[in-house]
């Protein structure tokens, strides 16, 4: 085994059991509170929830190195069947990508190897809870609650790294001045309407009140409108509302830009967070904005845990999501799609089915990969 592959451990050592990794006590206290607080604010929730629940919604596969160079399909090992204790799949996914947007982090322990000796779950822990020596070190040291891990034991996954270090940066950290705006923004909203910081409404007249004619007629209004009765003020008073514009309330045009920033912190698009584009948005800009979100925002994100879960699995097997399960074309152009890849020898007919949720056909007739070359040509391309 090379040094640079060091989470396969040997038949003998025991497996970590749940309550090894969250004591006697339960689950770790939740202490990150910066994170949290940002969690508050609509554009940050928005975007992170985006990219976690984009990337753990992705199919997900297993493939081995085959003797002609190429790659062949496998069955999905148990790592990526029951990954962890609690939770499907999916979430164990979309902890990883919550941690990894808040953090800059995804730290996980691994509890459990299979015969071979690769890893066979592994549990996210909550970033507050690990400490690395030396973010320098050419070897790190990690700590788990101040406990000292054995190298292989613990599973680190870092987003944007800086050159010679080890832990990757804090998009919550180092944008913090962009999210305490924008939930200062979003707390003075709150108070403007819910407080009034300008009187709610003026009840006029031509003749002279004092004060304490003021006081009864304020009393008898605020009696009325709260028990939604007809007021009858009399002296010739009139209602008269107070309304401030909303393009007026500059903490709006605040929160559009704090949204705007953030999904520029993110790379996500700016409506998807409560942003603004600049531009309307047609049917074909929607269809290129779901291409240019799966290749700009989340391939590198795909292509950064492809790379980290391979790691606990063989030389020889690598990991792939499959990032076509997120466009979805129409039926016409996805069969034209279909007879393309048949006619090529690209895929089966029993590959496409597949594709389609329907069963193989009969007697392997649908497992032939030749190319189709006697095929008409379809008269409305």
């Amino acid at each position: 085994m090379s040094w640079w592959w060091p989470f396969r451990r040997g038949a003998r050592q025991r497996s970590v059991s749940y309550q090894d990794v969250w004591g006697a006590g339960g689950p770790a206290h939740l202490s990150g509170v910066g994170q949290e607080r940002a969690l508050r604010l609509a554009p940050v929730y928005a975007a992170t929830r985006l990219l976690a629940d984009s990337v753990a919604s992705m199919p997900l596969k297993s493939y081995r190195a085959d003797t002609r160079g190429g790659l062949r399909p496998v069955a999905p090992p148990a790592i990526f069947v029951r990954p962890a204790a609690v939770g499907t799949r999916y979430d164990w996914l979309h902890r990883c990508m919550t941690s990894l947007t808040l953090r800059g982090n995804a730290y996980g322990l691994v509890v459990a190897w299979d015969a071979a000796g690769w890893p066979a779950q592994v549990e996210w822990l909550h970033p507050d809870d690990v400490h690395v020596e030396d973010n320098l070190a050419a070897v790190p040291v990690w700590y788990y609650k101040g406990r000292r891990l054995e190298t292989g034991e613990l599973f680190h996954v870092p987003a944007y790294t800086l050159p010679g270090q080890i832990l990757g940066l804090s998009p919550i950290a180092y944008f913090a001045t962009t999210t305490d705006t924008g939930l200062l923004a979003q707390q003075f909203g709150r108070d403007w309407f819910a407080n009034g910081s300008t009187p709610a409404a003026v009840l006029e007249t031509d003749r002279v009140v004092d004060r304490d004619a003021a006081k009864v007629l304020k009393s008898r209004f605020k009696e009325a409108a709260e028990g939604r009765d007809v007021v009858a003020l009399g002296l010739g008073v009139k209602y008269r509302p107070i309304s401030v514009p909303a393009n007026e309330s500059q903490f709006l045009e605040t929160i559009k830009a704090s949204a705007n920033q953030i999904a520029a912190i993110y790379g996500v698009p700016p409506e998807k967070v409560g942003g603004t584009t600049g531009n309307p948005l047609t049917y074909t800009t929607v269809e290129q904005n779901s291409i240019d979100l799966l290749t700009w925002t989340l391939r590198p994100w795909l292509a950064r845990l492809e790379e980290a879960l391979s790691l606990l699995r063989p030389p020889a097997e690598d990991v792939r999501f499959n990032a076509d399960a997120m466009l979805r074309t129409d039926t016409l152009t996805r069969y034209r799609t279909h007879r393309i890849a048949r006619t090529i020898g690209l895929n089966s007919i029993d590959e496409l089915r597949r594709t389609e949720d329907l069963e193989p056909l009969p007697g392997g007739t649908g497992a032939d990969y030749t190319p189709l070359v006697n095929v008409a040509p379809d008269e409305s391309e």
